[in-house]
């Protein structure tokens, strides 16, 4: 099972990586900081374009196989239904405190 973390985890890592960056370059330690940000990067590239080539890959299996049309179809439809359903759920959660 496949795990997210809270969106405030993921602010918490990006100010840490920002205050690791501020910290590099007050510390006279440019080139350090210069590798953190770019591995960083490189890691996110790497992990956007393999979903990416995932979803095509298996946007094809799907229209090859026999459940192919109708499937893609209802997905479409699931995912966008999921994505309103999550965004008014963590707008109520906010909004309760």
């Amino acid at each position: 099972m496949v795990t997210l973390p809270s969106p405030s985890a993921l602010v918490l890592l990006l100010s840490a990586m920002a205050e690791c960056r501020s910290l590099t370059i007050a510390l006279h330690q440019i080139a350090y900081g210069l590798v953190l940000i770019g591995g960083f990067s490189l890691g996110l590239a790497s992990v956007l374009t393999s979903l990416g080539l995932a979803a095509v890959y298996g946007q094809q299996w799907l229209e090859n196989s026999l459940l192919g049309s109708g499937i893609i179809q209802r997905l479409s439809v699931v995912s966008a239904l999921a994505t309103v359903c999550i965004g008014l759920g963590l707008t109520t959660m906010a909004m309760m405190g």
